[in-house]
């Protein structure tokens, strides 16, 4: 059984790579190679870790979620920047 630290380590890590993954279609789809099909799968991801990143960041932040989803993606685009540098997942 994991304790506290290691279901910390675990949530970071899946942040990390969720955050990857988004800046990861952001790429892909700034430099158009992608078709439609892609796209919508891309759209599903990418809708579903900037809500997971906006409902995160609401927790400290007290601002409706539709004035902070900006804050959250640049969190997610930060995250992600980070997780591609260190290599980590």
């Amino acid at each position: 059984m994991l304790d506290g630290a290691h279901h910390m380590l675990l949530a970071e890590t899946l942040g990390l790579a969720m955050a990857r993954r988004a800046a990861e279609i952001l790429e892909r789809h700034r430099s158009g190679l992608t078709g439609d099909d892609q796209f919508a799968l891309d759209n599903a991801i990418f809708t579903a870790v900037l809500d997971a990143a906006n409902e995160c960041l609401g927790r400290f932040d007290s601002r409706p979620a539709d004035d902070r989803w900006c804050d959250a993606l640049l969190q997610v685009l930060n995250l992600g920047q980070i997780a591609n540098i260190s290599g980590a997942c």
